[in-house]
């Protein structure tokens, strides 16, 4: 009963750093007590399928070290988990800059910071896509995968995780610019139309009457286009259970 408790706390710890990392358990208005005790239930469930780990022959400092250990693959695997999320708000950010209104912000409930309007709404259709699709259900398969590959007490750093991280890091930009590139589009056209007016009409204002036709195109490009973004997160987050193995798979040495 003992083993089992340990192995228990060690899987509660790997758990509560992946749910720190996520957008909807880092809500300010999500309750503590409340994001504990699913923690604590994720890692009831997750123990019997989890290789008993004994830590009663292991020094005060060995057992430390283990549970930083643990705390810190939870804190990657949902860092991995995220990028998602790191990638609608750039395009939301580069929406506003393009649409005129980056100074414009509110609330974003998901991360309870001031961001652009573009950003805060397409992070709410990011965790709405999620929920919607059951993919959350996937996400958690897949951290409950990674114990196959990667058990308590077994993390060795393979010299290739910082290149696969780097690389799904680059894919956050590329994912944000394929988000809002029908957005750089409109704008773009909208500015070389407005050029080419004040090239022909040198008394009008371009600056003035050129904001307002971009405000309302890109408005009506991204209603048409909101689709699209969600076929990007949905398309993300289906792959990302093989992300979280391969992740499991360098930290475990195989």
């Amino acid at each position: 009963m003992e083993a089992d408790f340990d192995t228990w706390m060690l899987v509660f710890l790997r758990v509560s750093a992946f749910m720190l990392m996520l957008p909807i358990f880092t809500m300010t208005n999500f309750p503590v007590t409340l994001r504990v005790a699913v923690a604590a239930f994720m890692a009831l469930l997750l123990t019997p399928v989890v290789p008993v780990f004994q830590m009663e022959k292991l020094d005060l400092i060995s057992v430390l070290c283990l549970m930083a250990q643990e705390v810190s693959v939870g804190v990657l695997l949902g860092f991995v988990a995220r990028m998602i999320f790191y990638a609608v708000e750039i395009a939301g950010s580069v929406i506003s800059t393009e649409m005129g209104l980056n100074l414009a912000s509110i609330l974003n409930p998901m991360t309870q910071e001031a961001s652009p309007i573009a950003g805060t709404i397409l992070s709410l259709l990011a965790t709405l896509v999620m929920f919607t699709l059951n993919l959350h259900h996937w996400m958690l398969l897949g951290f409950a995968r990674t114990y196959s590959e990667l058990p308590i007490g077994s993390v060795h750093l393979d010299p290739a995780l910082l290149p696969y991280i780097v690389a799904q890091t680059s894919e956050v930009f590329l994912t944000g610019l394929q988000i809002s590139a029908p957005i750089i589009a409109t704008s773009f056209i909208i500015t070389l139309v407005f050029a080419v007016l004040s090239r022909a009409v040198p008394e009008m204002n371009i600056f003035t009457e050129m904001y307002g036709f971009k405000v309302v195109g890109a408005l009506i490009v991204l209603g048409f286009t909101m689709q699209l973004a969600a076929q990007y997160v949905a398309n993300y987050l289906n792959r990302l259970p093989d992300d979280l193995l391969v992740v499991g798979q360098m930290l475990g040495g195989r």
